[in-house]
Order: C-alpha cells, then structure tokens, then sequence
C-alpha cells in the first residue's frame, strides 16, 4: 500500500475548483497534487510519475469542513502602462485577484493507493518530491506533504469503480491524471506562461466520481440523449446570441454529408429522440461573457444503423468541418479527441454537460411548447414542457425573463426561430429547475431543444449557488 499524507500547516486549504474558481475544491483532487508534484520534479524523477499517471485513482481521506469563502484583493500587475496613478510601483496598476478557501474539520488530507507498492528507490525518489513541495493549491496554503507507513482508518472517498457492485453513495467528483496528463501539464505551462500563448493547466485531467459504500445508491434520471461530441470553433470569435443561427447551419451539414436521409438526423418523426446540436457558450463562472466556444452534437440511443450513418456524418476525431452559416460567412470545427478534450476549456467538455445534478439552470433560454393564451398557467406550462423534453416532473421551477448565470444569453425573440422569416415566436425564458432526484445530463428543455436552446448546467456549477 502507499499513502502521501498532507497536513495544511494554517488549517485551512485555499483554492478554487477548475471550473467554477469561486468554489472551494475540497477535498483536494489528485490532479492538484499530482501538479504539486510536477512542479517540483526533476528529469529524472520523470518515470516515477508516468508510472503515476497509469495508476487506478486513490482513496481521499479528508474530514467534513467548518466553512468556505471567497476573498478578493487587489494586486500590482506585471503589465507596464503610460499612464498611472499607482503611488509606489511607476507605469503599474492593479488588477482585481480573489481566491476560495474552505476551513476543514482536521487539517490533514491523505492520498491512499491500497493496492500499489513501490520499490525503495520509487519509494525515496517520492518523499523527495513531496518534501519539495512547499504548499497545496494556493501559495498561502503551505503544507507538509510526505510519503507515510500509516494504513488510514477513516472511512475514505473511493473511485466508484473501486466499490464495484457494492452500494455505492455518490459524493463529490475529483479531477486525475490520466496517461498524458504530465505532457500536456508541460505543454500548457509552456505555452501560456513563457511563450504568453492560450491554454491553462487548471483544466486537465479527468473526472472520477467518488463516493462511499454502506448505503443504497441514489437514484439518477437519464436525459434522453446518452453521448456529447464535441466540435471546437476555431477562428474569429462569435457571439452566443448566434447560436441557433449556427447550430441550424451545422445540422444542414450532417444532414449533407449522412450517407442516408434517417429520422433522427432530419427530425421529421415526432415519436423518436431525435439528434441534438448545441452551442457551447462560455458560461457560469465570474468572467462569462457568453461567447461560442464550439457546438456539441447530442446522441440519443441508437440502433446499430443509425449510428454508423451519424458516425459517418460527424467525421473521425481531429476532422475538420466547414459550415456556412448565412452572414457569419463560413465557420470552421474542430471535431476534439477525448485527449484534446481534457486540454480544452471546460466549457469543451462533455462533463460540463453530463454531470449529476438534481437542480439545473438555463444557459440559454428555453422556449415553450406552446403558444402563450391569456389563461395560461405558466408554471404549469413550462413543467409540461421540461417532462416532454424527457426528463423526470420537477418539484419546482423558477423562471425570469433574464439570464440567471454569468454569461447566459439573452436572446431576441428572432433568435429563438430557426428561420428569420417565421412568423410569430412562442414565449420563451429562462429556468431554475429542481428536480425530486439526480439528473444526469446533458439536460435539455423546450421546442428549440435540438438546436441548443433550453441547455443547462447543473445549479450547484454556478455563480447564483
């Protein structure tokens, strides 16, 4: 067995989740240790840690937390400008910094692989590398991290694929490397830090979901659609308010290159799910400003020809398609590979999307099955139109004209049709929804379903709480 044991020398653990850096990561993911780790090693400590990346993902021993917050400061930038009005540092001015910090119940956090066993000289090459490493998460959470003899007795978080079949209670997901990920760490470092290019280490690694055994496992409602291929929109940058605009455009090319005209591509049979696309927007987090960041296509259950034919449509990973989308002239995408995915912004990947959540918030707005009539009951109305988008009766709903997230769009009634020319729109918004159980995404609601409108994001991945 082998155990890396961190104590979090001022009781508190300062750092914010990948995704959303406004929330506490707790406990501490594996992935953030593993680029502690990185950060301090050597070339010739470079085996030790592929060899890491093949290993299965640990158990988490972390205790329950007192509180989190979220603290802002302002901080000199590097940036020389002409003009400034700093008082101590000429040609500088501040920029706004905040960071998450959560204050857990015991201050130490141990990493445990049950099943791994090192040699001597793995096993000394580790301390070394754990004894360099000066904090965990931020650079104000000093910490002590070594490798330990100790078997720990707390009940721990465990991978779910290590409870196996026993009843698995889900609790939280964490970040892990993967065969890969100290490459691609390396290159992101490079490529934004020494050559100022795009590209963050934050996003790396994949999502594993951790849980305990001794309780019956929480019920999950499944979304109609059971798979997310991912293009990535390379070039000039668009609006999110152009999404149908583009996901219309980007169906009349699957449609184009299918290699036979089947009903869940066209849409013409109502009593199937049929193939959705959806515009990735830049959003739910502080900074969102609702830009496209690529388009997903939605896959539902397939029979064995429909997919080859859907298969032949979206391309290998790594194609290139070309859309030509009216006045935003013609459009390239990036179909991502689950390696380029995990490198990508996490609006790119599936999990965004695909999560586990039982409250769900509208990036962009739904619109009604219907027709709004002086009577109707809008309440009513839009739980009517969240069960015919295949999803479980919430128990409740919460609706407002305007965007309820950071970066959700808010939309014209002319961009919730798919032809301009359409006469008349039905009412559309957007939605909190709760739902009596889990709901695993992608979750999609409304008329405009399968051309993105209606996406959500699990609640709990957002800026409103």
């Amino acid at each position: 067995m082998l155990t890396i044991r961190c104590t979090l020398l001022r009781g508190m653990f300062e750092g914010g989740q990948a995704d959303n850096p406004v929330v506490a990561e707790w406990p501490p993911s594996w992935m953030r240790l593993f680029s502690a780790l990185v950060s301090v090693a050597t070339p010739s400590d470079d085996r030790l840690l592929e060899l890491f990346e093949t290993f299965d993902p640990p158990d988490i021993i972390a205790s329950e937390t007192l509180g989190s917050d979220y603290r802002v400061a302002y901080v000199p930038t590097n940036r020389v400008v002409a003009e400034t009005k700093h008082a101590t540092l000429p040609a500088r001015i501040n920029s706004e910094r905040g960071w998450s910090r959560v204050a857990p119940k015991s201050p130490i956090v141990s990493f445990y692989w049950p099943g791994v066993v090192l040699n001597e000289n793995e096993r000394d090459r580790l301390d070394q590398m754990c004894r360099r490493i000066p904090y965990l998460g931020r650079s104000t959470s000093p910490a002590i991290i070594e490798v330990s003899d100790v078997e720990p007795t707390s009940e721990p978080l465990s991978p779910r694929e290590r409870i196996g079949d026993l009843p698995f209670a889900y609790a939280t997901t964490v970040r892990c490397p993967y065969p890969g990920a100290l490459n691609a760490l390396r290159e992101a470092h490079h490529t934004k830090y020494l050559l100022g290019g795009t590209g963050d280490p934050w996003p790396i690694g994949v999502h594993v979901d951790y849980g305990r055994t001794g309780s019956a496992p929480e019920p999950v409602a499944l979304s109609p659609y059971r798979d997310l291929i991912v293009f990535k929109l390379e070039g000039t940058q668009q609006d999110g308010r152009s999404t149908v605009a583009i996901t219309r455009a980007f169906r009349r090319m699957l449609l184009s290159r299918a290699p036979a005209h089947i009903p869940v591509l066209h849409g013409h049979d109502d009593q199937i799910v049929h193939v959705a696309v959806l515009g990735l927007p830049d959003a739910g987090h502080r900074y969102a400003d609702g830009h496209l960041l690529g388009v997903a296509v939605a896959l539902p259950a397939l029979s064995d020809s429909d997919l080859r034919v859907v298969a032949t449509a979206l391309g290998e990973p790594g194609a290139e398609l070309t859309v030509t989308a009216g006045p935003l002239g013609v459009l390239t995408f990036h179909r991502l590979s689950p390696l380029e995915g995990a490198r990508e912004a996490w609006g790119l990947r599936p999990d965004r999307w695909s999560a586990r959540a039982r409250r769900w918030v509208t990036v962009l707005p739904m619109v009604f099955d219907r027709h709004a009539k002086r009577n109707t009951d809008q309440d009513a109305e839009i739980r009517r139109t969240i069960v015919n988008s295949g999803l479980p009766e919430p128990v409740s709903v919460r609706y407002d004209r305007r965007p309820m997230i950071p970066g959700g769009l808010d939309l014209a009634p002319v961009d919730t049709m798919r032809r301009r020319s359409d006469k008349g729109f039905r009412p559309y918004g957007h939605v909190t929804i709760e739902f009596p159980t889990l709901v695993q995404g992608p979750v999609v609601i409304g008329s405009m379903r399968h051309y993105g409108l209606g996406l959500c994001v699990p609640a709990s991945d957002t800026t409103d709480g």
